[in-house]
Formats: structure tokens, C-alpha cells, sequence
């Protein structure tokens, strides 16, 4: 039930990208755009990944797969590399 609601909110922050892109016809600065959409997209993954992680480390731990920890642990650090790189790209891009 949890991931499905993720999910549908990650697609739907996604139709919201695709459709500011498309309906923007007055400019086309991409990097403006990726500026104002990107973060709340990446935002919704990054909690959709980390949710994931955490749902599957108390799975595991329920079931006594320790030894299948290495899975989730990789889903939350892949999560934080991606907020990491996002605020990477928002410091180095440029403003306007």
C-alpha cells in the first residue's frame, strides 16, 4: 500500500515536469526549469527509495535474513548519493 502511494506520487510529480515542459513555449531555458521541477521530483524518489530501504531492513530482520541487509543498506545510501548529487547540481548551476 505504501509503495503503490510512492509511486503514484513519483509519477505524478513526473506528469508535472513533462507537462511544465511542454506547455512553457514563451522560453526554453532548461536549466531554469530543471531548477524549480527537479527538487520536488528527486525529493519524492529520495523518500520513495528510503522508505523502501527501511521497509526492507525490518522485513529482513523479522525473517532473520541479516545476511540480506547489504540490499536495503545499498537502497538507502543510493538514496542519499542522489540527494547529495541533486545538491551538487543546485549549487553549481546557474541561478538565471
Amino acid at each position: 500500500m505504501v509503495n503503490t502511494s510512492i509511486i503514484a506520487i513519483a509519477v505524478f510529480e513526473l506528469a508535472i515536469v513533462i507537462n511544465k515542459e511542454y506547455s512553457n513555449d514563451n522560453g526554453h531555458n532548461v536549466v531554469h526549469m530543471l531548477r524549480r521541477t527537479l527538487p520536488r521530483f528527486i525529493g519524492t524518489v529520495c523518500v520513495a527509495l528510503s522508505l523502501e530501504g527501511l521497509i526492507m531492513v525490518i522485513k529482513y530482520s523479522q525473517l532473520d535474513l541479516a545476511g540480506n541487509l547489504y540490499y536495503p543498506v545499498a537502497i538507502i545510501i543510493s538514496a542519499a548519493f542522489l540527494l547529495i548529487a541533486l545538491g551538487v547540481f543546485l549549487k553549481f548551476s546557474p541561478t538565471k
